[in-house]
């Protein structure tokens, strides 16, 4: 269960989260203790993140009493998830009308802040399309179902580099549906069967969803299945067994040239996955920045008084079985986007994607 999952499982818990009503069980100090205790025995990346749980309870369970108000409970607790860093815990209290989410901070977010936020998008967008047009890229065609006003997939290519971008990982919000991906995808790959020099995937902003839409796509660049990554699953304090995850070959239309994968740090969760098999594959560079670093999937509890959270209880690991959650995949070449250069219409990372390419060319 990924990020975009949660609100339908928000949906579920509200009818129980009403319900719950003042006694000892949903105390201030019990919640508290609920909290910490499931964190500790369930969060999957405390030594990763070097964060010491049990010294985070002694600094904070003082300020807890049987007379802490839910306002004061909920900025504790919020306190204590922040240095986590990770996309996919949520501290949700329906009942005050608030949430936390513990994401790291962005540094593609915090370069483009002086622009109001309804302008930032399309103005990647723009410099996107004109760093697309100058290296001769027919129009961009966009394909599949509507998100927050955008298809799902938009590509192109100049006759002998092709461009893909897909802000999302899964094609429509309720259950994920991939009933159409296939058929969509097999579209776009027989139009880039004529390509020679390679391929550009854009997964910069891309909001995450589920690991089998990636899987999906990341199956058109191998022939046969390969091992990708593990993973493992912490519970009741201890890890389970490492699991061998295998991308297995998908699609009429293989492309065994050359890739290039784009990412930032608002690469999240299934785009974070999707950027790790990518790197495993051999004819696979990744140039931007590192993606996001939230890749487990999702444990959701609700507490003693009626508040939901949601922690990561999983590692993923890369073939040499090292853990890049808060930290995300990391890249072959580092290029970063900058306000300055987006304005005058400079895709910085698209074009260094570009000279990639035209290397391997030659």
């Amino acid at each position: 269960m990924k990020k975009f999952f949660l609100n339908a499982l928000f949906t579920l818990l509200t009818l129980s989260s009403l319900s719950a009503q003042s006694s000892p069980k949903n105390s201030p100090v019990n919640t508290f203790e609920f909290f910490w205790q499931l964190f500790d025995q369930n969060y999957a990346s405390f030594s990763e993140k070097d964060i010491n749980w049990q010294a985070v309870y002694d600094e904070y369970r003082p300020k807890i009493s049987e007379q802490t108000s839910d306002l004061e409970l909920f900025q504790v607790l919020s306190d204590m998830l922040r240095p986590l860093h990770d996309d996919h815990v949520n501290l949700i209290a329906r009942d005050l009308d608030t949430a936390f989410n513990a994401s790291r901070p962005s540094r593609i977010l915090e370069s483009l802040r002086p622009l109001p936020g309804k302008e930032r998008r399309p103005l990647f967008n723009a410099a996107i399309e004109k760093t697309l047009v100058e290296n001769g890229f027919k129009p961009l065609q966009e394909l599949g179902p509507e998100f927050r006003g955008r298809k799902l997939f938009t590509y192109t290519d100049n006759g002998k580099i092709g461009y893909l971008r897909f802000t999302r990982s899964f094609t429509t919000r309720r259950f994920f549906n991939f009933v159409s991906l296939n058929g969509l995808l097999e579209k776009i790959f027989s139009s880039f069967t004529h390509l020679e020099d390679g391929l550009i995937i854009d997964t910069r902003f891309n909001i995450g969803g589920d690991d089998s839409f990636s899987k999906k796509i990341a199956g058109r660049f191998v022939t046969e299945k390969k091992l990708t990554y593990y993973k493992q699953t912490r519970k009741n304090g201890a890890f389970g067994e490492l699991q061998a995850h295998y991308l297995p070959s998908k699609g009429r239309h293989k492309f065994p040239q050359a890739v290039v994968l784009l990412t930032n740090d608002k690469t999240v969760s299934a785009a974070d996955v999707f950027a790790l098999m990518m790197s495993q594959l051999p004819q696979v560079s990744i140039v931007g920045e590192r993606s996001n670093g939230s890749y487990s999937d999702l444990l959701a509890k609700k507490l003693p008084n009626g508040w939901t959270i949601t922690l990561s209880n999983q590692r993923y690991l890369s073939l040499d079985q090292l853990n890049y959650e808060g930290k995300g995949t990391p890249v072959d070449i580092e290029v970063k986007n900058k306000l300055e250069d987006l304005k005058q219409g400079k895709d910085t990372v698209l074009k260094k994607a570009l000279e990639v390419l035209n290397h391997f060319k030659s």
